[in-house]
């Protein structure tokens, strides 16, 4: 039997941190457009959808407050 040494973090779907965070779509997609944000630094599913970490959300808050303070 092994034991996981890193912590279980909480997983979010596009439309869960979409609501999370308060933004539209669009603005998540510029984001990765604009390659502000990576889609390497972010994990797949096998079916190809993006889900985000729990860590991951403090990312892409100050990717959005960049992208508004510009």
């Amino acid at each position: 039997m092994t034991t996981n040494t890193f912590p279980q973090e909480k997983l979010y779907t596009v439309s869960n941190v979409l609501r999370l965070l308060r933004v539209p779509r669009y603005k998540l997609d510029y984001l990765f457009d604009s390659r502000r944000l990576k889609e390497e630094d972010f994990l797949r599913m096998p079916n190809g959808h993006k889900v985000f970490r729990e860590s991951d959300i403090p990312k892409i808050q100050q990717a959005l407050f960049e992208m508004a303070n510009k």
